[in-house]
Formats: structure tokens, sequence, C-alpha cells
């Protein structure tokens, strides 16, 4: 119950920021700024979003193909985009969609739920060492280039030594066949909760699958390293393209600067971020001398690109025969009955 009346109250206000900052910028001042962009240029940036999401796709495959499980891309589409919108629908901070992800490759395609959730985890760390810099700069920049008061700047300097501290201390552990999350659970106390004390064991084989790819699978680990950065361009290449087409001249530091401070607003435990991201990225506009309704509208591009990936997730949801409002708001469903037990398996494609 709680769970619910939280998941309302928080689209609640997500949709009173939504429309109060639309109402503030003018929503006819809105409309002109997207004008600008056709049905040609949307297709151009969904082209680029699409190969970068293929990217990744692949990368996660070689991750679960080092892991024993030879899985075609096309199979792994409906598991990404099911965890994108249970991401995207719900009040979390871009976390709470790893366990369906994981929870569908189990379902779908018979992979043993702590492999599926390692193998995820290994791609959201390959995701985190390579944007962490992009972060770091454009937390940096602001804070020299702009007026900042003392509380934003240490607001700004805590989350940026938080995010370095956890991401060193995960390899320095990992790289010593030491447990990062379970060591994290036992430092806070948690594992004398009844429901950590429940879930200790398949913590433990869920990291022994991460440390293991670490320590042996190097290679893989720099290759997909490299596959992000290739990703993180076609991505950056987009928004400045969605910016051109804007008729705004912006340069590669403006488009670093509002990816990477675009990113915080998502940590607001909002669905969607809805409202919370167009406020904040109007917010950023005005700092970089746009206009504000340029950042609404911004916010609209490609809140149009992920509507179109949910409307795919969704299918893919009632696909597997979930019920969706229970999936989105409860988290129910997910169940782990697997014993970790390590298989060659071979997936013919679709």
């Amino acid at each position: 119950m709680k769970k619910i009346i939280f998941f309302i109250v928080s689209t609640i206000i997500g949709a009173v920021l939504f429309v109060g900052v639309i109402l503030k910028v003018g929503p006819v001042a809105v409309w002109q700024s997207l004008n600008y962009f056709s049905i040609g240029k949307w297709f151009l940036v969904l082209l680029l979003y699409g190969c970068q999401f293929a990217l990744t796709q692949y990368r996660w495959k070689l991750i679960l193909k080092s892991q024993g499980y030879d899985i075609p891309v096309s199979r792994l589409t409906g598991a990404k985009l099911v965890g994108f919108t249970v991401d995207y629908l719900t009040p979390s901070p871009n976390v709470g969609g790893e366990a369906f992800r994981a929870y569908v490759l189990k379902k779908d395609i018979n992979v043993p739920f702590s492999q599926g959730l390692a193998s995820i985890v290994i791609d959201k760390i390959m995701d985190f060492s390579y944007a962490l810099p992009f972060v770091l700069f454009g937390i940096s920049y602001v804070m020299f280039k702009f007026d900042l008061t003392w509380k934003m700047v240490v607001g700004l300097l805590t989350v940026s030594i938080i995010f370095i501290f956890l991401l060193g201390l995960f390899f320095y552990r990992t790289f010593r066949n030491k447990d990062f999350f379970g060591g994290i659970i036992r430092f806070l106390r948690l594992h004398h909760l009844s429901f950590f004390a429940k879930i200790t064991d398949k913590i433990g084989q869920f990291e022994q699958n991460v440390i293991r790819f670490f320590r042996k699978d190097r290679k893989l680990f720099v290759q997909g390293l490299m596959m992000s950065f290739v990703g993180g361009v076609m991505v950056i290449f987009a928004q400045w393209l969605i910016l051109q087409f804007m008729g705004l001249e912006a340069s590669i530091f403006a488009v670093l600067i509002i990816s990477t401070l675009t990113v915080i607003t998502f940590l607001v435990p909002i669905p969607g971020s809805f409202g919370s991201t167009e406020t904040g990225v109007a917010l950023i506009f005005t700092t970089l001398g746009f206009r504000p309704e340029e950042g609404v509208a911004y916010t609209l591009i490609f809140r149009s690109l992920d509507l179109l990936k949910i409307a795919f997730g969704l299918f893919f949801l009632s696909h597997l025969g979930l019920k969706i409002g229970q999936t989105i708001i409860k988290g129910q469903g997910i169940k782990d009955n697997d014993h970790g037990h390590r298989e060659r398996h071979s997936i013919d494609g679709v």
C-alpha cells in the first residue's frame, strides 16, 4: 500500500512540476521551439540512438557469452526494454529495472537469475566507468564557470566524491577477490535484518559471478569500455544535432554540460523524472545563455524517443504474461529459484 501511495504522490508532484514549467515558459514558446524539428530530423536522431542501443546490446551479449550463454542480440532486446520501462515508470533513480532484466532472462531465455543479474551489473559498471570522467568534467565546469552558492558547491563535491569512492572501492575489492555489495551490507549492519539474512547465499552467488568476470575477463572489460565510449560519442553527437536542428549554436562543451547535468535530474524519485527534468534542463539552458522554453522543447524530443522504447517494453511485458500495473508499482513476480549452476547454452536467433 505504501508503494502505491508513494507512486501516486510522486506522479502528482511530477505532473505539477511539468505543468508549472510549461505555463512558466509559455506553451506557445515551447511549440515554436519544436517547430524547427521535423519528422525527418527526428528519424535521424532515432537512427543514432538505435545504433548506440544495438552496440550496448552487443556488449551485453559478449558479457553473457563469457559466462557461458551464447544469446543473439535480438533475444536480449526484450529484456533490455522491459528493464528500461520499469526504470522509467517507477519512482526510483534508474536502478529498479535491473532485477526485471534478470527476471526476463530467466523466464524467457532460461538464464539463472544470479548470473543474469551479474551480467547486468557488469554492464552497468562499464557504463559508470566510462561516463564518470564526463560527469566530473560537467560538474567541475559548472563550479568554476558559474557563481554558485557554497551549499551548491558542497552538494556537487559530495556527489562527485561519493561516485569516485564507490567505483574505486568496487574495483579494489573485486580485484582482491572480495565481495563489494556483501561488504556494504555488512558495513551498514543490514545483514541482521531478516530480508538480507534470507538472501545472503544468493548475493554470494551473484557476487562470485561478478568477481570471476573482472578477474578473468579483463580484456573483454576493456573492449566493453571502448564500446561504451563509441556509444557515448553517438549520443553526444545526437544531442548536438538536436540543438543544431533547433537553431541553437552550441559548442561540444555546452552539449557535455547539458548531457551530464541532465543525468542528475533523473535521480529525483519521480516516475520518468517527469517535470523535474524539464525544470532542471530549463535552468541549465538559461545558465548557458539559451531560452528556458528551448530547454523544455529539448527534453520533449527525448521524451518522444523514450515513449517509443516504453511502448515496446510494455509489449514485451504483456508478452511475458506480467500484469503491467502490478509490475510497475508493486514489483511483484520476481523470484530466483536457480542454484547457480554454470552450463553452456546456445540459443538460436529469431
